[in-house]
């Protein structure tokens, strides 16, 4: 009904948004959706998925990343046993399933939102940076803090179209 939560959704959403490593999480998530055989259950992974999709469609990026019926295929489209292994392979790979693309980057921005970096921004001039800093592979020394590169700034000869690397540490 409305206006409940089950225990299998906080665990969903905590397991989902608490600090720690991802592999730690997704061990976790693992032992909350499968039998005494280690075997993951379809269902639960299903209702794994619908309790942590309301996430991004919650930011408005439901479109996106929101829960259809075809996601638990998508993530294992061939596989009829999964086992831990091979959650955590498809889960951990690099690109993810689809849907959940943006759970290693919600992990990426948590660990690096306080990383300081002594150099100066190519397109703002701030001193430092904290947070991501992105160096063009292209131009030489061209360094843009989070702010400016997700604003999508640029000045001299450097491009948006220029291959920008993401750096979370100094």
């Amino acid at each position: 009904g409305h206006g409940k939560l089950t225990v299998f959704s906080v665990k969903a959403m905590l397991a989902t948004m608490c600090g720690g490593k991802i592999l730690d999480k997704l061990r976790y998530i693992f032992s909350q959706i499968s039998d005494s055989n280690g075997l993951m259950i379809f269902t639960k992974f299903d209702q794994f998925l619908k309790e942590v999709l309301k996430l991004p469609t919650a930011v408005f990026e439901g479109p996106s990343f929101g829960y259809t019926e075809h996601s638990v295929r998508t993530c294992f489209p061939q596989q009829k046993k999964i086992t831990l292994n091979m959650f955590l392979d498809t889960l951990m790979a690099d690109p993810p399933p689809q849907c959940l693309v943006w759970l290693p980057l919600m992990h990426r921005l948590a660990h690096v939102e306080n990383v300081f970096h002594p150099v100066e921004c190519s397109y703002c001039r701030c001193e430092s940076m904290l947070g991501f800093r992105y160096r063009c592979q292209q131009c030489h020394n061209y360094q843009l803090c989070q702010t400016c590169f997700w604003r999508g700034h640029a000045s001299g000869p450097h491009s948006n179209q220029h291959q920008m690397k993401e750096h979370s540490s100094w």
